[in-house]
């Protein structure tokens, strides 16, 4: 059983409960559908973020698809900012920028609005994980690609041993449970 690794107590990691072999075999999965289903748990989550982004003083709040808009969506409601998805490709209705990342056994790709993100936004990125940090890097290219500049990540969650800090790079990074 991985070991949770945090500075303060949150009321998120009594909640999270392991599900093995899902998706498949060997895979502990991390299933954060209890988090959601308690409002004391999610308003401590959206408080920390909001405490991480607001030293940031970001203009947009981008979550990557579908658990980052969870947590991405009230956290810019509670700071007044607009909301944009990170989508997987196909899934967005106007014109789009695309960008390549590589999973364990192949490739995927995501997209943004072309008007989602303008010169000069600052950009905080929302996921409930952070593993490898694919999506991630590829979230932050497509904000480079606007002109926007990623001021920092916030996840849940993040499995150490996966590494996903190092696809980051020097990125200031939030991930309030992690995981060896």
């Amino acid at each position: 059983m991985l070991e949770p690794i945090i500075q303060e107590s949150l009321l998120a990691e009594q909640l999270i409960r392991d599900v093995p072999d899902f998706p498949r075999a060997g895979i502990l999965f991390k299933d954060i559908t209890p988090v959601l289903s308690s409002p004391e748990a999610m308003r401590e989550v959206i408080e920390r973020f909001h405490d991480f982004a607001r030293e940031k003083q970001p203009t947009v709040i981008i979550g990557i698809e579908s658990r980052g808009f969870v947590f991405g969506m009230p956290l810019a409601l509670a700071m007044g900012l607009p909301f944009v998805p990170v989508r997987k490709s196909g899934k967005l209705p106007y014109q789009t920028i695309r960008e390549e990342y590589a999973l364990e056994y192949g490739t995927n790709s995501m997209e943004v609005h072309t008007d989602a993100i303008s010169p000069g936004d600052r950009v905080i990125i929302v996921d409930d994980l952070l593993a490898t940090g694919g999506t991630a890097s590829a979230a932050k290219r497509l904000v480079n690609r606007l002109g926007g500049t990623v001021e920092g990540f916030a996840f849940l969650i993040e499995l150490n041993f996966l590494q996903g800090r190092l696809a980051l790079e020097n990125d200031d990074v939030l991930a309030l449970l992690a995981f060896d």
